[in-house]
């Protein structure tokens, strides 16, 4: 609008368009910047060429550290310690999980495949400890040992089919040692760690697997997040499920980053 269009309008008026003609302008200025800036290649927070939302891979961060600490609480084990066979240790259905009181205390560094895990809990009068401190990797996937942002399970192709896909945001694969009232009760057993996308209805306790999937994504929830530990022998046997002579494994649902 030309100024003599509007000399004739009361005070207010003229200075409501003006601050209109103003406002827009700037409106304009802001929106062709942004524009300009979406369009030039390398721009601070503009995702380039096909990019799209990936997820990067940690090392791409300049600044990363490598080092993980995290600490679980809200145990529970799945099935007991004291069991027989057959028994069930995965248990989808949420039949026989026991709350127990213990901590998982994770201090690891990604980059050097280096660190430990310990984990404690108390079934009735006996008190566990596990220490897992030896990280080693069998699959390119498991980078050494200790690995970050990839998915595992399920459909992935990544680790066996016996749980959900699930993204993990840190896991580890490698040796462990458990401990029963101060006595070595399991010594070099493989082990397992996932900080993970929780996989159980916080109300059934259920883990909705194995069902026919129309998404890609797993059964996972990724609104929760949880701690899975796996211990287990190198013998098997087929009564049980995992069909291992020994498979002990907890998690915790309360989970921080320290």
């Amino acid at each position: 609008m030309r100024s003599e269009e509007h000399k004739g309008a009361p005070p207010m008026q003229r200075w409501m368009l003006v601050r209109f003609s103003t406002t827009l302008g700037a409106m304009v200025l802001v929106w062709t910047a942004g524009t300009s800036l979406g369009e030039e290649a390398g721009q601070f927070g503009t995702p380039k060429g096909n990019e799209g939302t990936r997820i990067f891979k940690a090392i791409e961060h300049p600044y990363y550290s490598g080092q993980f600490r995290i600490t679980g609480q809200r145990a529970t084990l799945v099935g007991s310690m004291r069991d027989s066979s057959p028994w069930d240790h995965l248990d989808y259905g949420g039949k026989h999980l026991q709350p127990v009181q213990g901590t998982i205390e994770i201090d690891v560094n990604e980059l050097t495949n280096s660190g430990k895990v310990v984990a404690e809990f108390v079934e009735e009068t006996d008190r566990y400890l596990i220490v897992f401190d030896r990280f080693a990797a069998s699959k390119p996937y498991q980078d050494g040992g200790i690995a970050t942002r990839v998915y595992e399970h399920g459909d992935s192709g990544n680790g066996d089919p016996l749980y959900p896909k699930t993204w993990l945001y840190l896991s580890g694969w490698g040796k462990a040692v458990v401990y029963k009232n101060g006595q070595l009760l399991y010594k070099d057993y493989d082990a397992h760690f996932m900080l993970m996308e929780r996989t159980r209805d916080p109300k059934t306790h259920e883990v909705h697997y194995p069902v026919k999937r129309t998404l890609p994504g797993g059964e996972t929830d990724p609104a929760g997040m949880e701690i899975d530990l796996w211990v287990r022998s190198k013998e098997q046997n087929t009564k049980n499920f995992p069909p291992f002579e020994t498979f002990v494994h907890l998690y915790w649902e309360e989970v921080t980053w320290r």
